[in-house]
């Protein structure tokens, strides 16, 4: 699932580039999940939807890093006290 071609309203184009990224890895997980609620899966194919979820995880967990919250932290300070 990506996110399309829309812009997102972030002045920093890494920063830009990281959300649609960790959106798209998002949309992966919940495809995944949505794989194990189906009927009559064999082992097999559990095991290979689990095995991408766990490689997804580990994605978000290295994506969502201190740099990343730095570049979130930097993108709200610049923002207005509207």
């Amino acid at each position: 699932m990506q996110l399309g071609t829309r812009s997102l309203a972030i002045q920093d184009e890494t920063l830009r580039v990281l959300i649609r990224e960790l959106g798209d890895e998002c949309g992966r997980v919940l495809e995944l999940i949505h794989q194990l609620q189906l009927s009559g899966l064999q082992d097999g194919q559990k095991a290979k939807i689990l095995a991408e979820l766990a490689a997804s995880t580990v994605h978000l967990h290295t994506h969502c890093d201190d740099e990343f919250q730095t570049s979130l932290a930097d993108e709200l300070e610049q923002l207005s006290d509207e």
